[in-house]
């Protein structure tokens, strides 16, 4: 997630984010940027930032990708995957990001832009692997928007072989993903995939 506060502390800050897939050589990738500034420079993070005042989530999306990579694609070329509002996912201090995903079919060409060092297509596998240093939630969100988008659960180090369907590493029936969209009246905000309903 990009920023331009730098290490000031964050209070109650609205931000969007891209999980942005496709295929490379049969792989499945992941496009992600290297963060230019605290915290977490130099780790790997998906294109994102804060949407900016009168900015609705879904075009401060757009946005964001394409000034973080150079990917330019219409809001609907991208789907809500939830909402994640952890305490203690950033260190900044309480940011609610809203994430979207897509899928492109060919891998463009892509150049870090604004606060990220460098823009890349990184393979799900690598970038789920205990040794990649990943910033803030990330890698727990692209394992959202696998299982969301493919029907596949992935552990942190690759995909979990035969499990029974919906458990960790299983299948969702019919290989799609259940969808948990209930409205969270806290944030007005729907869940993340697989977070607990709002109490």
């Amino acid at each position: 997630m990009a920023d331009n506060l730098g290490t000031r502390p964050v209070v109650g800050r609205l931000a969007a984010d891209v999980v942005l897939f496709t295929r490379r050589s049969g792989a499945l990738s992941v496009l992600v940027v290297e963060r230019g500034g605290e915290p977490f420079r130099a780790a790997l993070a998906l294109p994102g930032g804060f949407v900016e005042p009168g900015e609705r989530p879904p075009d401060a999306a757009v946005r964001e990708l394409a000034e973080e990579t150079g990917v330019v694609l219409p809001r609907e070329r991208l789907r809500r995957l939830g909402c994640y509002r952890e305490p203690g996912r950033d260190p900044r201090g309480h940011v609610v990001s809203v994430v979207y995903h897509g899928y492109l079919a060919g891998a463009p060409v892509v150049t870090g832009g604004s606060d990220a060092r460098a823009a890349r297509w990184v393979g799900v596998l690598d970038f789920m692997a205990p040794g990649a240093r990943v910033a803030f939630d990330h890698r727990r969100i692209v394992g959202d928007a696998v299982f969301r988008r493919f029907g596949w659960r992935l552990a942190a180090w690759g995909p979990v072989g035969a499990a029974s369907p919906g458990a960790a590493g299983g299948r969702a029936p019919g290989g799609r993903a259940p969808r948990d969209d209930r409205p969270d009246p806290r944030s007005g905000c729907r869940s993340a995939p697989g977070s607990p309903p709002p109490r």
